[in-house]
């Protein structure tokens, strides 16, 4: 009798498995003729990676005549299930679930705290069996963050591999943002509800969190930075070369999302949800994958933790609004003065100028209709000013840059109260409860 096993790693699942057959694609056919003479002899058959042996029909409909007389165990172990048709119909067809206790007492042995064991045990999944020992060995040396990066950099390098996921890797924590305190404790507080704990504790698995509001104001930073303070790979779709690859959007996507979640957990990035999958005249496909993508996200069960962001939430249909596609929506306006005063003190500190040097408190103030990229580039700006003159960057400098630079909110003034209007009750406000009203009585 013929047995398909679907595994995680075919070689790893076939090692002990009796008659196991080691191969290469160079002697494909006469392996196929060695293969039917075992199992007319009575021996067992392990393969491991069929679905590359047997490519076509007619090898299959040439072994399948030996294997319904085989005696002994004829086994196939594979990645996927794209073995022809006619052997898939005589085989019985078993799924091995994934287990990753094999390698605890590997992880347990390693000389880290607690806590970065359990990251470890988190990000070991998607890799081959076969690796993971070799991944745990080359650990043991390290100091125990390196070796938590070394980890996740072996994880991006793998993800790399698909055309459409763009890998993307940022240093810095909750720190790098400025402002925003409610969004930055509702991520913080989540950093453990991927465990088994938080199952057992009745948390449901985090299935994702959409960003709306003013351009430049902090949505990509945060998505950036929450992959680093849960130490997860960060994946971001990439839809701009998805619709120029020359093949099906729906199967790419697909495939995409397949391979997320063999490397869960996993931080997946959809960056202006808008531009990618809402346009005025769309096709017929991409409304399928819309449909698709949607009904993935209300039942994923995997920890692949969707982040997208959006500028334009006019054309974002209602039912990718539901509750239990995100777990929650949050509101970015422009920040307050608080958060400007934070958000200069992070960039002076981050190109080396002691901050409490200057007056921020004053320059925040001056700053009132400024988003963070703005203010961002005030610094960058004035750096290059007193550079040019050959001194150190100066209070007036960074005044007169304010001045002179005119912000886009004052463009897009009715846009701004347009995407504030729409957020009241809707949206949870990144920069806490106590700014809501203030919005409404103010300029942008």
């Amino acid at each position: 009798m013929l047995r398909i096993v679907r595994c995680n790693d075919p070689f790893f699942s076939a090692r002990h498995a009796p008659g196991r057959v080691a191969w290469s694609a160079d002697e494909a056919d006469h392996l196929i003729g060695g293969l039917i003479d075992t199992v007319r002899a009575g021996d067992p058959v392990a393969l491991p990676y069929a679905e590359h042996l047997f490519t076509t029909e007619a090898r299959a409909l040439r072994f399948l005549e030996a294997a319904f007389t085989a005696e002994a165990p004829v086994t196939f172990f594979c990645r996927e299930m794209t073995l022809p048709s006619v052997l898939v119909r005589y085989a019985i067809i078993e799924e091995e679930p994934e287990n990753y206790q094999p390698f605890a007492s590997h992880i347990a042995a390693l000389p880290f705290s607690p806590a970065a064991r359990e990251t470890i045990t988190e990000n070991i999944s998607g890799f081959p069996y076969s690796r993971i020992e070799e991944i745990l060995s080359a650990m043991k040396g390290l100091p125990e963050q390196e070796a938590i990066e070394y980890l996740l950099d072996t994880k991006r390098n793998l993800l790399r591999r698909n055309p459409v996921i763009e890998v993307v890797k940022t240093d810095g924590g909750i720190e790098q943002i400025g402002g925003l305190p409610e969004l930055k404790q509702w991520i913080v507080e989540r950093r453990g509800n991927f465990s088994s704990k938080a199952r057992e504790f009745g948390i449901p698995m985090p299935k994702g969190l959409l960003m709306l509001g003013v351009q430049g104001c902090g949505k990509s930073l945060t998505a950036k930075t929450i992959a680093n303070i849960w130490n997860f790979p960060l994946a971001r779709l990439d839809f701009v070369n998805l619709f120029q690859q020359g093949k099906s959007v729906e199967e790419l996507i697909r495939d995409a999302v397949a391979i997320a979640e063999a490397f869960a957990p996993i931080v997946l990035w959809i960056d202006e949800i808008e531009k990618a999958l809402f346009q005025e005249e769309q096709s017929a496909e991409i409304r399928r994958v819309l449909g698709w993508l949607m009904t993935w996200m209300q039942e994923k069960s995997r920890p692949v933790f969707l982040v997208a962001t959006a500028n334009n939430v006019e054309v974002l249909p209602p039912e990718l609004l539901r509750k239990g596609r995100f777990d929650e929506i949050f509101f970015i306006d422009l920040p307050g003065a608080d958060e400007r005063t934070d958000i200069l003190r992070i960039h002076l500190t981050r190109r080396g100028r002691d901050a409490s040097r200057y007056d921020i408190a004053k320059l925040a103030e001056a700053a009132e209709q400024f988003s963070g990229a703005e203010l961002e580039q005030v610094v960058v700006d004035a750096l290059i000013a007193d550079y040019a003159k050959g001194r150190e960057l100066a209070q007036k400098t960074l005044e007169e840059v304010l001045r002179r630079t005119v912000p886009l909110a004052v463009t897009y003034e009715e846009q701004i109260k347009k995407l504030r209007m729409w957020s009241r009750g809707r949206a949870r406000n990144a920069s806490g409860n106590q700014r809501i009203e203030a919005l409404f009585n103010t300029a942008p």
